[in-house]
């Protein structure tokens, strides 16, 4: 053997066993913007776990540390779906109330209209009696319109308090 390799090996036999890594576990997960990372750490609660290789057995203690961290991904993530689902109401919300403002408008538009068609046409019985198919028209448009305002108000007034109660609900305790 040449020197440099026997004193290479001395050395390592005098500096002893590498300590051994007390790590049991290797996590692969993905970040939010998509990165996929390979460490021997937990991820964060909002990472995507996609796999996790043991080692070695866990001890009690890590097998409870898990379970802990796995029930506070989980109630991350429920949080988090009860926050979108009450964004997406409210927004609905919003644009039903926007939608019925919208409708209420046009009624509105069309009662003058309808009003106009009485007050040109119906100034006189005989004008009356010959216009009165387009005056009932105009009259029936306008009740349509009511109608489906109405309905508009109904679905929008139904949405927004189910969007306050969604809000109001209060946050589930934390373990």
């Amino acid at each position: 053997m040449k020197p440099a390799t026997l004193l290479i090996l001395i050395v390592l036999a005098l500096a002893g066993p590498a300590p051994v890594d007390s790590q049991t576990r290797i996590y692969t997960w993905t970040d939010p913007k998509g990165r996929i990372h390979l460490t021997d750490e937990p991820p964060p609660p909002e990472a995507v776990v996609r796999e996790i290789i043991d080692t070695e057995p866990l001890t009690p203690a890590a097998e409870a540390a898990e379970l802990q961290l796995r029930k506070q991904r989980q109630q991350a993530r429920r949080e988090e779906q009860q926050r979108r689902e009450t964004a997406e109401l409210t927004r609905r919300a919003r644009q039903a109330d926007e939608q019925a403002r919208e409708a209420v408008r046009r009624a509105e538009e069309q009662i003058q209209q309808a009003i106009e068609t009485r007050k040109r046409f119906g100034n006189t019985p005989s004008r009356r009696e010959q216009f009165k198919y387009k005056i009932r028209a105009e009259d029936e448009k306008a009740v349509r319109l009511q109608e489906e305002a109405q309905r508009a108000v109904q679905e929008a007034n139904a949405l927004a308090e189910e969007a306050r109660a969604r809000a109001a609900r209060p946050e589930p305790p934390r373990p």
